[in-house]
């Protein structure tokens, strides 16, 4: 039972720090201003992630459009909580496998994300939401859905590319699973 609740409170932090060093990463990749509409949620993120993206910016300097270091700083949670995951359940860890085993999650985390951020957007363009929401939401979601747009435009009004989205992106996590079953069967 204390196993459980240990492993339980371990898989909720490493998701919630995983997923705001992606989303500041991220952010940045789209070249979308936190600050702009979203102070406060900004500073938050800002707060919980400047510890480790900070000091590594050392290592992995920013460029114009891609931040290393909050994605560094993802996969390093991810494969810590892997690692932490192991020793619970087993009493060790392996390495190797934990490296790879952690890109995996890595990016399933991502794709999770993305399909929540999806979701999310699609209901709040049914309901009258804030402005700036509306916005910040809209450019998170635009790199995946405009090159769906582009190949299929809304018919008769009615846009399905978050639903085709949403399809590829369970897609890709059924083939990133798969991908990760056959990573663990060679350890």
């Amino acid at each position: 039972m204390l196993t459980q609740i240990a492993l339980l409170l371990l898989k909720t932090a490493t998701s919630f720090w995983v997923g705001l060093f992606l989303f500041r990463g991220y952010c940045l990749f789209i070249k979308l201003n936190l600050s702009q509409g979203l102070g406060q949620f900004s500073l938050f993120v800002y707060r919980l992630t400047d510890w480790s993206v900070l000091p590594l910016r050392r290592l992995f300097p920013k460029t114009s459009r891609f931040d290393a270091a909050s994605f560094v700083s993802a996969y390093l949670v991810q494969f810590a909580g892997i690692l932490l995951q192991s020793l619970l359940l087993a009493g060790y860890f392996s390495l190797m496998p934990s490296l790879g085993l952690a890109l995996f999650e890595l990016a399933s985390s991502a794709l999770s994300g993305l399909t929540g951020l999806l979701i999310i957007f699609a209901l709040m363009s049914w309901v009258s939401a804030n402005p700036d929401i509306q916005y910040f939401l809209d450019k998170l979601t635009q790199p995946f859905l405009s090159p769906i747009r582009k190949i299929v435009p809304p018919i008769a009004g009615v846009d399905i590319s978050i639903l085709i989205a949403l399809l590829l992106l369970q897609v890709v996590n059924i083939v990133l699973a798969n991908l990760r079953v056959w990573l663990l069967t060679l350890h």
